[in-house]
């Protein structure tokens, strides 16, 4: 789950509705945008210019908004992000076709999503599940290049490894929860550790597999399409404390409302004085407060002090729920006990955002990242993190989670 772009106030490929090549889209009482779109067969096809776009995230959480094209007047559709990877690639080359290189290049080269638009009596609410299967399944592509091109979430993603990596050193196998494209699961497989992966996406698991048969260390992963939320049954046939250890990066335990039928779960697969290894967006995290407040975005800022913020309400296009390490400790405990607490980053400065990299320049950010690596060393600096490392042991009484 990457650091996502700052919120624009207007699409960058906005233009007047009187351009017979630009349709618009609303959602709910919002002010319809005016948008290019390609239309290839029975679907429509649009694509947001940045992931935080107003009309894109309404539209995602709703399932439906209300589309005129050129010419015509406003129907009913229905909004789904494209998570098949040729469906999304035949649109953006329509789009290229239709509005040239020049534009394709300026507006779409770059894009992450690809939002399908159907004319229905009216669309269908989509739940959250939905959500973060279809963000996942449609960033799976591009997810590693995107990531070649964020230096500072490279940053995090290595120092959360560097603890993970310590944690479960000696403990095998492994059970990994999101794994995504496997930047975390292949340097596990190579230090030879036996890894079954349970993720959301199907896209996200055919890409890291993918990975571990180019690394030659395919035989040491299984793949099970499943979430943390229902981890039973993704796993059906897993005997009682079948891992050793299991491990999370970025994504699972802040992308579900985890309650008690989550750590009966995970109390279930690893086995006891076993570990629970994950990272978490700390609740509130000072450092993230702080620059949120230097961007002059208070209402985010507020959002850092609630435990689920709205799709959108940071920088990540998905809802999000935020724990302290002490709420943590209260939903794992009896079946965990925590033995390890490390920040990921202290300083945490949205590097991605347009106004911050402005305000620091190139030189600005570099130190800033020096600094940041220094300062994450120190436990003692938690509370300023936005990310945290949490590690537990499983407990040797087996008693099962108390209701939460």
């Amino acid at each position: 789950m990457g650091p996502q772009h700052a919120r624009p106030e207007r699409e960058k490929h906005s233009a007047e509705p009187t351009d017979r090549g630009v349709l618009e889209i609303g959602v709910g009482r919002r002010r319809p945008v005016p948008l290019l779109f390609v239309s290839l067969g029975p679907r429509t096809y649009v694509v947001p210019s940045q992931d935080r776009a107003r009309w894109f995230l309404a539209a995602l959480a709703s399932g439906a908004c209300r589309v005129r094209w050129p010419g015509g007047r406003p129907i009913d559709c229905r909004a789904s992000l494209v998570g098949e990877p040729a469906e999304a690639e035949r649109a953006l080359q329509g789009l290229r076709v239709k509005y040239g290189e020049p534009a394709w290049r300026r507006y779409f080269a770059t894009a992450s999503h690809v939002i399908a638009l159907e004319p229905l009596a009216r669309g269908a609410p989509a739940t959250e599940v939905d959500l973060v299967r279809a963000e996942f399944d449609a960033t799976a592509p591009r997810y590693d290049r995107a990531l070649s091109s964020e230096p500072f979430e490279r940053y995090l993603k290595d120092r959360a490894l560097a603890e993970i990596v310590r944690w479960v050193d000696g403990f095998d196998p492994l059970l990994e929860i999101g794994p995504g494209t496997g930047f975390h699961t292949l340097p596990l497989l190579r230090a030879g550790h036996r890894v079954t992966g349970v993720d959301i996406s199907p896209r996200m698991l055919e890409v890291v597999h993918d990975h571990a048969l180019r690394a030659g260390v395919a035989d040491r992963l299984t793949v099970r399409e499943g979430r943390l939320g229902d981890l039973d049954a993704a796993m059906p046939d897993s005997p009682v404390a079948a891992f050793s250890a299991a491990v999370s990066a970025f994504g699972a335990f802040n992308l579900e409302p985890v309650g008690a039928p989550v750590v009966r779960s995970l109390a279930r697969l690893v086995r006891p004085s076993g570990r629970l290894v994950f990272t978490s967006l700390n609740r509130p995290g000072w450092a993230p407060m702080a620059w949120e407040l230097l961007l002059r975005r208070p209402r985010s800022a507020g959002l850092r002090l609630r435990t689920r913020v709205p799709a959108g309400g940071l920088r990540y296009p998905l809802a999000l729920y935020l724990r302290s390490p002490t709420e943590w400790d209260r939903l794992l405990a009896p079946s965990f006990r925590r033995i390890g607490l490390a920040p990921v980053s202290v300083l945490a400065p949205p590097f991605e955002s347009p106004a911050a990299n402005r305000f620091l320049g190139p030189r600005g950010r570099e130190r800033a990242r020096r600094l940041d690596e220094r300062l994450s060393v120190g436990r003692g600096l938690w509370p300023a993190a936005e990310w945290l490392v949490l590690a537990y042991e499983r407990r040797q009484d087996g008693r099962s989670p108390r209701s939460v």
